[in-house]
């Protein structure tokens, strides 16, 4: 057997060993993040959004960005995550209506984007618990109840700060411009 044949059988065992035994089956987050971007195409004029992401995708997988996000996945992401325990890829939580979602605990939260805002859903085990919006103002922004009652208000400074004011106007917190900075670089 020629040397070249030889050392690829070799490496295509070693791979399909070493997948198996990290036990591969992982998040896919890679390839579930250009599924999602996909899912966000937009037409315009004469093709419609379905037909444009139709389009997309058959291009994304005429050229490989498929299979080569599930390859990269299986054979490194997905194993770093059974070794570590935390995938290098995160997952896009951003669902193909423009909705995001966060799970803290037990409650889900919905957001989903508006032309000046926002609405957001928290639920419990399936159930709304409890919606508002997210409305721009002059100063920042106001979340408002599904009875319009004021929330709470977050408010640029012209310092560059932000504070948060309860439903009652009262300061709750407010972060410098180099405490939000610190912040950013943090996500």
């Amino acid at each position: 057997m020629n040397t070249m044949v030889r050392r690829l059988l070799i490496m295509v065992v070693l791979m399909c060993f070493i997948t198996a035994s990290t036990a591969c089956y992982g998040p896919f987050n890679l390839t579930k993040n250009v599924y999602h971007w996909n899912s966000n195409v937009k037409g315009s004029g004469e093709v419609n959004s379905k037909w444009m992401r139709e389009l997309v995708f058959f291009g994304m997988f005429i050229i490989p960005v498929y299979e080569f996000s599930l390859l990269l996945d299986t054979f490194i992401f997905n194993s770093i995550h059974f070794w570590t325990g935390d995938s290098p890829i995160k997952s896009s939580d951003l669902h193909h209506d423009g909705t995001r979602v966060a799970t803290l605990g037990e409650t889900t939260i919905r957001w989903t984007s508006l032309k000046d805002g926002a609405t957001v859903n928290y639920e419990r085990a399936g159930v709304v618990e409890r919606r508002a919006t997210i409305v721009a103002g002059g100063t920042g922004y106001r979340l408002i109840d599904e009875h319009g009652s004021l929330l709470s208000e977050a408010e640029y400074g012209t310092d560059g700060s932000v504070r948060l004011l309860d439903g009652d106007c009262r300061v709750v917190n407010r972060w410098s411009e180099e405490q939000l900075q610190s912040i950013a670089q943090r996500q």
